[in-house]
């Protein structure tokens, strides 16, 4: 394009928003440089087709793309309306403050915007135009008549209620909907409708990690693990996030996290539809219940839980005044050349010398001999098998204290893993964690705070002296 700038190309083009981008500051004091697959989903946008979707996975700067767009509409057509729905009130206020941060940062547009925080509203007065962000209820939404209707995180919308309300609107000013996302759940509803885009597409157009699906009134883009590569291997996943940033390492890191279940690997990063497990355990939730009083001590009185497979734990459970638990945990990998058995044996001997045991709740089968070899040098085993019923009722017990403030830790990085490793399930008794090497940990202390709540203090009864002759 030579030298010319944002004025001497007409708006609405991939070459005007590119140009014009660019006095878009990040919060990093950079400019915003456009990507091509952002390029790529702009120049659909501007095509004009009454529905635009990018379903991508996370990371890959959706929050920004949004935030840019509007800001361009809202400037660059007279009396805009410009309206956005994020999947819950405080996701609205995440993309908000991503398009009123760009305001605040870049001079290019600084004095051209008014950003009403109280409101959500973000104005630009010279032309008239108006951006509204809304927290997804489709009552919310209902008088809107946006000349460009963007939804965030559409996936995790609960209904598409929303959706189909502006979809009825935008036909009045020639508007358009855009849905910016990631996958969802297999049989949700969001999912249902993306199948059916691909499904009444005229034109399909797919490479390693990219599909674009056209029909008369829609287009979608969408990047994924292509069916032909393995979701764990990191060159294959590069391929359905297509950010720069997003780099082969960054995606190890990311495996290789601790608090990474499958599930949400396979849709949040790989772009796959995937049923839902989230985190039952968030990052914030555990770190508030560490404390630095009346954690467990030398010469606790204690319930301890042991777990055993590929590697093994011990989970440890002390009551403390007013239904307080105090946990901690031991976590045991394997070694060559020797039994993850008899290391388990060994460390609950330390444990039964560190503190005063008043009971192991050990699982049965394979363990069984080690009780008995443990319980004859003294210890007080008790056989609680480690069955879904179980489970579920330790699960039970063990959230109720988590959620009311009634469970403290000494701030365990280890134990801090496995609690956010955690994975639930759910059937027809109830939701249980699941037992894995990656929170086993997490597990045997649910098993012991439950034990440590139902178990009945040993009484301590004093005899009256007797005198003699």
């Amino acid at each position: 394009m030579g030298g010319r700038g944002v004025r001497d190309l007409r708006p609405f083009t991939v070459d005007h928003f590119r140009r014009w981008a660019r006095g878009l500051i990040l919060d990093s004091g950079k400019s915003w440089t456009l990507e091509p697959f952002q390029a790529a989903f702009v120049r659909d946008l501007f095509a004009g087709y009454p529905e635009v979707w990018l379903v991508i996975p996370e990371g890959n700067a959706k929050t920004t793309l949004a935030a840019a767009v509007v800001l361009y509409h809202a400037q660059h057509r007279d009396e805009a309306m410009v309206t956005v729905a994020a999947s819950s009130r405080d996701q609205a206020e995440w993309l908000y403050r991503a398009a009123a941060g760009f305001v605040s940062r870049s001079p290019a547009i600084r004095g051209r915007f008014r950003c009403l925080e109280g409101y959500r509203r973000i104005r630009h007065d010279s032309n008239g135009s108006r951006i509204q962000v809304f927290a997804a209820d489709d009552r919310t939404g209902d008088g809107a008549m946006p000349t460009l209707a963007l939804l965030e995180e559409l996936h995790r919308h609960r209904t598409l209620a929303l959706y189909r309300t502006w979809r009825g609107k935008i036909a009045k000013r020639g508007g358009q909907l855009a849905a910016i996302s990631t996958a969802g759940e297999p049989d949700g509803e969001f999912e249902e409708v993306r199948a059916l885009m691909r499904e009444r597409a005229r034109t399909k157009t797919r490479r390693a990690g990219f599909s674009r699906y056209v029909a008369k009134g829609y287009v979608l883009h969408e990047y994924a693990v292509p069916e032909d590569r393995d979701p764990d291997v990191m060159r294959d996943v590069k391929l359905a996030n297509p950010l720069r940033s997003v780099t082969l390492s960054v995606l190890r890191e990311k495996y290789d996290s601790p608090s990474m279940q499958p599930g949400h690997w396979r849709r949040f990063v790989c772009g796959l539809p995937a049923g839902s497990d989230e985190q039952p355990i968030r990052p914030e939730e555990w770190d508030r219940l560490r404390s630095d009083i009346g954690t467990i001590g030398e010469g606790d009185e204690v319930v301890v839980v042991p777990s055993v497979g590929h590697n093994a734990a011990v989970g440890i459970a002390a009551m403390r005044p007013n239904g307080v638990v105090a946990v901690a945990a031991d976590v045991i990998e394997p070694t060559d050349g020797r039994s993850i058995l008899v290391d388990l044996e060994e460390r609950l001997m330390e444990l039964a010398d560190l503190y005063r045991v008043t009971s192991v709740r050990h699982p049965v089968g394979p363990f069984l001999r080690s009780a008995d070899l443990l319980e004859a040098r003294g210890l007080p085993m008790n056989p609680a098998p480690q069955s879904p019923a179980a489970l579920g009722a330790a699960t039970g017990t063990f959230d109720r204290l988590r959620r009311s403030g009634l469970l403290i830790h000494d701030g365990d990085p280890i134990l801090r893993a496995h609690a956010l490793a955690a994975e639930l399930k759910s059937s027809e008794q109830g939701e249980r964690y699941v037992i894995t090497d990656r929170s086993r940990a997490l597990v045997a202390v649910a098993m012991a705070c439950h034990a440590a709540t139902v178990i009945a203090p040993t009484p301590i009864v004093v005899l009256p002296s007797v005198g003699i002759g």
